[in-house]
């Protein structure tokens, strides 16, 4: 990619252009544009590292060239063409506008704007404070106000303009809310952002939409990066002398020095609001959005001994992750079942788009029934009142049990009496078989009727596997050489925890569906946690490095969730 610091300039004013190559750290051959239009303000300068942003190492190769425009106008630069690994690589045309100066005193002019680039340091110049004010990371909130439930996005982004590698020590905290990753950052991508008139790559941390559990003022907590920072420490000052160093190319001593210095953001403080108790339906069950509803009959008749399927349709934007299955006023005559939920969200808009489906399962007795409308409420985060809405009626009926298959053999008249002699044949001889067991078994227990049978103990309930037992594997590698082991452990175990307590068939079940089930038995909490944990011990395993990642913190959220769930469940 071909990326300009600035892009409208002066007659003569500098400017940078980066030719920035991921992927590799060398090149068989890179051939630079003419620049017929501008003149080179002294050799091209070439770099090479890596770039290590949320845990992922990617390689990279730059060529920075100084410019100087030779005439004003829309100007052109020609592709710069790069041959690697078999590959051969064209930037785009980059048009540079050159436009007239402002009227004020040219050399005071031309020396602020004859400037060094960021990573080069001036004789006395301090390192760190050159650092601090090119290299920073932001946390921002789309608001710092909202309702328990309503959507609150976050993003989290690294700025640079200096060749530096970066490692996450503290991810952001977000105890308190309900999270859900919207964007996944690619390793090594960045865009450019203008900040204060500068130019910088921008790599994205971490872009997420939160959802408030609780009233009161929650924090999120800071993220902390660590940065190795490469200067170029040069004997030549700022301004016409370095210019003229460059013009001339003269040697100019330099020295290539590394500082490492820690960035956090602030914590950000977001109030969160109790929903108003004034107009509140008693059905609410805390939908925060917009939304609608509908619903409808798999099939509209079926038999006694079938069972019927109601699909109830909820969509909209908000905290349709939390959105529970809205309560059915069900006819005398009918039981209902434990709902299958399927979810489906958009994570590319704020707030999340989607639609959740509950199928409900009921079974009935024969006859003609009027399904009485299914109500739904939720806040609407825009007008901050209470709505009602509910589907049609809907009609259905039940037919008569389908009958065995296989008909009672129908006899010819002709041969009714031939079988009725048959039968008494029949219960002649079984008769007197019956009386011949009964004698020889009166004569077996009379012989035995001294021996002492021993009667077996009634069959004792199985007591249920403690808790601790499916963690008892992630405990022993916790400290142990083979430490990593612990993540998957604590999730094979934390499954395996909730598959026995909720009879579950091992080959269904994923994280996902554990989320929708403890959602389905009101453990919205313990839901929460469960997303944390598998997020979090993901990250850890698939990461390069060595993330801070508290395995303690993971134990004690695991703990929570095995005791909500015994606590809760029979």
């Amino acid at each position: 990619m071909a990326i300009p610091s600035k892009t409208v300039v002066h007659p003569d004013e500098t400017f940078q252009l980066q030719y920035v190559v991921e992927g590799t750290m060398k090149a068989d051959d890179f051939v630079a544009p003419s620049f017929r239009n501008f003149e080179q303000v002294g050799d091209v300068v070439q770099t090479n590292g890596w770039t290590w942003v949320n845990g992922s190492l990617t390689e990279y190769l730059s060529y920075t060239y100084l410019l100087r425009p030779k005439m004003k106008g829309k100007l052109s630069i020609a592709s710069a063409v790069l041959k690697t690994k078999g590959r051969i690589l064209a930037s785009p045309i980059v048009i540079i506008q050159v436009t007239d100066a402002v009227t004020v005193n040219r050399d005071v002019t031309a020396n602020a704007r004859e400037e060094k680039p960021d990573y080069y340091l001036s004789p006395g110049e301090d390192a760190k404070e050159k650092i601090k004010k090119n290299l920073f990371v932001r946390a921002t909130v789309d608001k710092q106000s909202c309702f328990i439930g309503e959507a609150l996005l976050a993003t989290f982004k690294l700025y640079t303009r200096l060749d530096s590698e970066s490692k996450i020590l503290k991810r952001p905290s977000f105890n308190g809310f309900s999270v859900i990753d919207l964007e996944e950052p690619e390793a090594g991508i960045f865009t450019k952002e203008m900040i204060n008139g500068k130019l910088y790559n921008c790599y994205l941390i971490r872009k997420v939409q939160l959802f408030p559990l609780q009233s009161g003022e929650v924090t999120i907590e800071p993220v902390e990066i660590v940065n190795k920072v490469r200067l170029i420490r040069s004997a030549a000052r700022d301004g016409k002398d370095w210019m003229d160093a460059l013009n001339k190319k003269e040697k100019v001593d330099e020295t290539v020095i590394e500082e490492e210095l820690i960035t956090e953001t602030p914590a950000l403080k977001i109030n969160v609001l109790d929903l108003p108790l004034k107009n509140k339906p008693e059905n609410f069950n805390g939908a925060v959005g917009q939304f609608t509803i509908q619903a409808q009959l798999v099939t509209n008749e079926f038999a006694a001994d079938e069972s019927g399927i109601l699909k109830v349709e909820v969509k909209g934007s908000g905290n349709i992750p939390m959105v529970n299955a809205p309560v059915v006023t069900w006819p005398s005559g009918i039981e209902a079942f434990e709902p299958r939920v399927n979810e489906e969200v958009d994570k590319l808009t704020s707030p999340i788009n989607g639609v959740k489906v509950f199928d409900i399962p009921f079974t009935a007795v024969k006859g003609a029934y009027q399904l009485p409308p299914v109500v739904f409420s939720f806040f609407d985060v825009v007008t901050k009142t209470y709505q009602t809405i509910k589907t049609d009626s809907l009609l259905f009926t039940v037919k008569e049990a389908l009958q065995k298959k296989g008909k009672a053999l129908q006899l010819p008249q002709e041969n009714i009496e031939t079988k009725t002699t048959l039968n008494k044949n029949y219960l002649l001889i079984a008769g007197a078989a019956f009386l011949i067991l009964l004698v020889s078994a009166l004569l077996f227990f009379r012989k035995r009727k001294k021996e002492v049978i021993p009667v077996e103990p009634a069959a004792e309930s199985i007591p249920a596997e403690p808790a601790e037992t499916f963690i008892a594997a992630a405990l022993h590698a916790k400290d142990s050489l083979h430490e990593k082991q612990f993540y998957p452990l604590l999730l094979d175990g934390l499954q395996q925890f909730m598959i026995d307590r909720f009879q579950l068939q091992q080959t269904r079940v994923t994280s996902a569906a554990l989320i929708d089930i403890l959602k389905q038995k009101q453990l919205h909490h313990e839901s929460a946690i469960w997303a944390s944990i598998v997020n979090r011990c993901e990250e850890a395993m698939f990461s390069p490095v060595e993330l801070n990642i508290s395995k303690d913190d993971l134990l004690k959220d695991a703990e929570m969730i095995m005791k909500g769930v015994d606590e809760r469940t029979p």
